[in-house]
């Protein structure tokens, strides 16, 4: 991955303006996740080896404590014979199955994210190319896509990422970027691509205190709703935990765990298939079925009851785990993010949010409906994530007009999840 410097060769002269037009794909989409996202998919993976490293150790001291009381809590020499006794038995085989299991996880670590946001995207109905177009110009940048327009000014710009397959125009203090795919730019396009960052990035950008001076000095636009907030963690966490409950709805939940019940149920059977079919003729079928059928009642059902039970356990710890993580998540975008005012005008003819520089417009088509999840509101999008509103910004007026405005543009208030 190449990045081209904010600050060095940059050009004396600004380079034209010129224009492009790209065809947005879900492949797009899932490169620029995965690119925004890298160092989160990094510590998620380096995790898997401290998870795998964490289990193996508590097998090995399990072992060990094992052998210890086996040899009568004096013999060293005994304790590691049978020590290595079980390394060579079960206990290795268990070590080897744990280690192998953690390294193919650490392995495809790439390849199930991937697989796992293009789930996310075919569900969300964002596979389909969109057609976009792109102004980049010495004051930034300005991108449309169909019902929504936007402008992002060159001091929110942070750096031009090159990968293999695409450009990564990344923005300061937001978990958004711009994805430009090569197979749309030609060799001249993708050279002017540079000169341009290498002009607009590394521009002088204002202080704190002078991009909230400007907020506050902003003229009221003749809007009926005019709302300014700040997003907080538990804002951040509502809109990550939307995303899990989305990607395992109820439904999939419960046929995952059908699916764990009928494994767990079948899985002592299909061993002893498997062991009789090695030598058929040795124990007829007529009577190794019975007498597979009473092992399993009375010798293996332990096996069989605690499989079940990690399944059920599973199920109903799932959600609780869903809203653990989407916590940790919604912490963590916190701190990448900056802390600017969120300002959002809401009218008959559209919605628009601004957010120091950076000004998106959003047509009433480019929505398909409203979400109500607690105390967050949320204006789902066609295309890419949803608006989200806290309800905490809206007294009892604004929230009845906010309704009447959905419900004529969008055809409905919405219901709450």
């Amino acid at each position: 991955m190449r990045t081209t410097p904010s600050v060095a060769s940059r050009p004396l002269t600004a380079p034209p303006p010129f224009e492009l037009a790209i065809s947005l794909t879900g492949e797009d989409r899932v490169a620029a996740a995965m690119h925004l996202y890298r160092d989160l998919i990094a510590t998620r993976r380096r995790n898997v080896l401290i998870i795998t490293g964490i289990a193996l150790l508590l097998i090995v001291l399990g072992q060990l404590s094992t052998s210890w009381g086996g040899s009568g809590r004096g013999d060293y020499a005994l304790m590691g014979r049978n020590f290595l006794d079980a390394l060579l038995g079960p206990t290795g085989i268990l070590l080897t199955i744990f280690a192998l299991a953690g390294v193919m996880a650490y392995a495809f670590f790439g390849l199930s994210t991937r697989r796992r946001l293009r789930r996310w995207y075919r569900n969300e109905g964002l596979i389909a190319a969109t057609p976009c177009s792109y102004r980049l110009h010495e004051a930034g940048l300005d991108s449309s896509e169909p019902h929504h327009p936007s402008h992002i000014p060159a001091c929110r710009l942070r750096q031009l990422a090159e990968g293999p397959e695409h450009f990564f125009i990344e923005i300061e203090g937001v978990d958004d970027l711009v994805a430009l795919p090569r197979r749309d730019l030609s060799a001249e396009q993708q050279a002017h691509l540079r000169d341009w960052a290498r002009f607009c990035i590394g521009q002088a950008k204002p202080s704190d205190t002078d991009a909230a001076e400007q907020s506050a000095k902003e003229p009221a636009d003749e809007a009926p709703l005019d709302l300014r907030f700040r997003l907080t963690p538990e804002d951040r966490t509502a809109m990550a935990l939307r995303q899990q409950e989305r990607f395992w709805p109820r439904s999939r939940l419960l046929r995952r765990t059908a699916f764990g019940l009928v494994f767990a149920l079948l899985l002592v059977p299909a061993v002893m298939l498997l062991l009789w079919s090695i030598d058929p003729d040795r124990v007829p079928f007529e009577f190794a079925l019975p007498l597979f059928a009473e092992m399993a009642v009375k010798t293996f059902w332990p096996i069989t009851a605690g499989l079940c039970g990690l399944v059920l356990v599973g199920h109903v710890a799932t959600p609780l785990l869903m809203r653990l993580n989407a916590k940790s998540l919604g912490k963590t975008l916190h701190r990448r993010a900056s802390d600017d005012e969120v300002r959002v005008l809401i009218s008959p003819e559209s919605i628009r949010s601004r957010q120091r520089g950076i000004e998106s417009r959003y047509d009433w088509a480019a929505f398909t409906g409203i979400e109500r999840r607690g105390e967050h509101i949320f204006v789902v999008l066609r295309r890419g994530d949803p608006l989200l509103l806290p309800a905490r910004v809206l007294n009892s007026d604004q929230m009845q007009l906010f309704d009447r405005l959905a419900a004529t543009h969008i055809g409905r208030a919405g219901g709450t999840a």
